[in-house]
Formats: structure tokens, C-alpha cells, sequence
């Protein structure tokens, strides 16, 4: 089957229109359905998307609109870039308009609160053989890096292993490298959980914690979230990777993290929702980390960290308390 050279993306975000951008100086014409009315204008008067990712000069072959019609989805590859707690609702919106061969490449990272399941899962609930042209992407990317042609790499995943080579050839070019995967789960996980420990990192800065203390915090997170995916069916080595140990890193020291900068506010004693409520951004991480909470409860699995990140989100714990359950005995050996 010969392909279009035609892309359609939802969402335009930050992130959503840093892939847009990048895909379409590979080549491709991109259609960007944004749910924002100023970012449409825009885009279409200047250029530039200036609710999200201002500064950033795009390609007049990106077509952004709000129309949510059939046209739209006549593109080979339909890529997702919503928030994760709308997922579900975008998916059971558009799925009488989504063909039966459009390869879904999702590049959203978290879980959903609601039901606790990743978004491959989301997917494959709500589209029949979902999963047989289903691509994940994720690793240590910001939007602002990519948007500006600096080098970044990252992790494309599928158990379908001849969709790999196709979607590889969308992304990449001299300043995006992709790496391939088989463990869909596994990659999708660790882009999701490491959010929650990257706003720990966060309030570890805002409370002027010592930088030997975020080491230490950082790698005993990683630990919980190794043994959290083992449960879910994920790939240990998956995490000693781009989309694992790679993406928790630049997401918990970088200074454009979301999740880390809200982290940092609370640490600071900021309350929650004003921190949550000033700014049009999505830190992932806070939804994230109260379905990872309650998935390490019904497993049964001691998790010190994940339980403090959750306390101080949800239940008003005092961000100090962070340090203190760093320092417990969790019984988890240090491999």
C-alpha cells in the first residue's frame, strides 16, 4: 500500500505542535486539530502558535483547524497528543471517523485516573484491533528542544514490529532520532510514572533539599517504579532506557519540566490548586499520581515515595514529610 504523505495530529499543545513542526519539515503535509480557537487564528495569521509554544516560526504546510470532520481523518497516520484524562472521550468521539488502516500513534504520556490504565489500554478498549496498528512514542524530548532542532532521541514502540520502520521514517531526521521497542507497556510506563517522581524532585528543590538527598530520592523512585511495571506487565530493561531512566532524568532536573516546576511550587508552599490553576499547561504527573497510588494498593507493593508524592498532592501532607519517607525501610533491595 503506497502512503499518503499526509499527517493528521490532535491536539496543539506545546508538544503537539513541536511534532507537527517536526514532521512537517520532513516532507509531510500536517493537519492540527486544536480545541482553541486562538490557536487556530494563530497559526493561520502568523505562523506561530502563540497560546503554547510562542517564539517557535511553523511551516505554511500545517493546516490547523477545529473542525472535527471526516476529512480530517483521511491521513494514514493520525497521531494523539490530548492530555490523558481526555483521552477516553476524544476516542469515543472520533471512533465512527477513524479508518480500520490509519495507523494511531499516540505521543501522550500518563494514566488515566479514573479507570487506572495506560492509554494503550484506552485505546484498545474503545477501537477494535487497536493495538495491531498502534504506535507509541515517548522519551526525554521537551517541546521547546524539538521545536528547535536540538538533537533529542527517543523510543518508538509496537507489538506490531512492521509499523515500527514506517512510523520511524515520519519522526526522524538529522536532529531526531528514534529507537524502536516491542514493549508498548513498558515505554508507555515509564514516560507516565517518572512525572510523579519528577514533581517530587520538585518539592525536594522547593523545600532546598540537598542535591545528594534528589539522587538518592530519584534512583529509589525509579526502583518502585520498576517493580509497580513488573505487576503491569512491563519489561524490566525497558526502564534502563530513553523512555525510562532517560526521560525520569530530564524530567526531573530540566528546568522547562511541567511536573518538576509544579513540584517545585508546592515545595515552596504554594497551595496546589492556585500552582495547578496558573498556568493552560498539563503537569500529567498530578492525575498520574493518584491512579499509580492506588495501583500500588492493590498489589500490595510498599512504595514510601509514590505514597508521600500522593499524601502531599491529595491529603495536604506536609511537603517535609518527603525526606522523612525517603528515609524509611521499604524492604526493596537496592538492584
Amino acid at each position: 500500500m503506497k502512503l499518503k504523505k499526509v499527517v493528521t495530529i490532535f491536539g496543539a499543545g506545546s508538544w503537539g505542535t513541536a511534532i507537527a513542526k517536526n514532521i512537517s519539515e520532513n516532507g509531510y503535509k500536517v493537519k492540527l486539530w486544536a480545541k482553541e480557537k486562538e490557536v487556530v487564528d494563530s497559526i493561520k495569521e502568523f505562523n506561530e502558535n502563540k497560546l503554547f509554544l510562542p517564539g517557535i516560526e511553523l511551516s505554511s504546510s500545517i493546516s490547523p483547524t477545529m473542525s472535527l470532520d471526516k476529512a480530517l481523518f483521511d491521513s494514514d497516520f493520525l497521531i494523539f497528543s490530548i492530555p490523558t484524562q481526555f483521552i477516553r472521550t476524544s476516542l469515543l468521539t472520533m471512533k465512527d471517523m477513524i479508518g480500520r488502516d490509519s495507523i494511531l500513534i499516540n505521543t501522550s504520556k500518563g494514566i488515566e485516573q479514573s479507570s487506572m490504565k495506560p492509554i494503550c489500554s484506552i485505546f484498545k478498549e474503545i477501537l477494535p484491533r487497536a493495538s495491531k496498528r498502534y504506535v507509541t512514542i515517548s522519551g526525554p524530548s521537551f517541546a521547546y528542544d524539538v521545536a528547535r532542532k536540538l538533537p533529542t532521541s527517543v523510543t518508538l514502540a509496537s507489538s506490531n514490529s512492521l509499523l515500527l520502520p514506517v512510523a520511524m521514517k515520519i519522526f526522524e531526521n538529522q536532529n531526531f532520532k528514534t529507537y524502536i521497542s516491542k514493549d508498548v507497556i513498558g515505554v508507555e510506563l515509564g514516560g507516565s510514572l517518572k512525572n510523579v517522581i519528577a514533581i517530587g524532585a520538585g518539592i525536594l528543590d522547593g523545600i532546598k533539599s540537598s542535591e545528594s538527598t534528589k539522587a538518592a530520592f530519584i534512583t529509589r523512585g525509579l526502583k518502585e517504579i520498576r517493580i509497580l511495571s513488573k505487576f503491569l506487565g512491563a519489561k524490566n530493561t525497558t526502564f534502563m532506557g530513553l523512555s525510562g531512566i532517560g526521560d525520569l532524568m530530564l524530567t526531573a532536573y530540566g528546568e522547562q519540566s511541567r511536573n518538576r516546576s509544579l513540584g517545585f511550587n508546592i515545595g515552596k508552599g504554594n497551595k496546589i490548586k492556585s500552582v495547578l490553576s496558573s498556568t493552560k499547561t498539563v503537569a500529567e504527573g498530578f492525575y498520574t499520581s493518584k491512579a499509580i497510588y492506588e495501583l500500588t494498593k492493590k498489589y500490595k507493593i510498599q512504595s514510601p515515595i509514590i505514597e508521600s508524592i500522593y499524601r502531599i498532592l491529595y491529603k495536604n501532607s506536609n511537603p517535609k514529610n518527603i525526606v522523612k519517607n525517603l528515609l524509611k525501610n521499604d524492604g526493596i533491595a537496592d538492584i
